[in-house]
């Protein structure tokens, strides 16, 4: 009797004490002080003055709880004239700092036009997308577009250029 006792004070405690511990390793979500889940917040921002044919820089700002998200897995904006998705182009982004990611790209002709950017992270992806208008004609159909949105609705992020 005292050998099986033996053979289980052997085995059972440090099996018992293996699960235990396993049980105690659960991933926890970060949160803020509050308990909630920090927010990402981002900012996409065109360029003061959007010109046809010459290289116009697009950015985007990315915090986390206030503090600059740096290091995405991936950055990129795709733009791409209206009505016209299938003809989009990708840009490279590039960290210029921490937590803010730029590319140029030089606009052939005038027309609507929209930009998102696509930035990814471990455990985030964000995408805004905001449009903007080069040329009369295309800052008169984008005002249009703007004053046509019905008083509930949320306007669109929209730059005017």
């Amino acid at each position: 009797m005292k050998l099986a006792k033996n053979y289980l004070n052997k085995w059972i405690w440090p099996i018992l004490l293996l699960t235990l511990l396993c049980g105690c390793t659960a991933k926890v979500a970060e949160t803020d002080e509050s308990g909630i889940p920090p927010h990402i917040s981002v900012d996409l921002v065109l360029p003061e003055d959007l010109e046809m044919g010459s290289s116009n820089v697009f950015s985007i700002k990315v915090s986390k709880s206030n503090e600059p998200l740096a290091h995405a897995e991936k950055a990129e904006f795709v733009l791409w004239k209206e009505n016209n998705k299938d003809a989009a182009v990708t840009i490279q982004a590039n960290e210029s700092s921490p937590g803010l990611y730029s590319a140029s790209y030089v606009i052939e002709e005038e027309g609507l036009y929209f930009v998102q950017s696509r930035i990814k992270f471990l455990d985030a992806q964000v995408m805004p997308t905001k449009r903007f208008a080069i040329g009369a004609q295309a800052l008169e159909r984008l005002a249009q577009l703007e004053n046509a949105q019905p008083n509930d609705a949320p306007a669109p992020a929209a730059g005017h250029h």
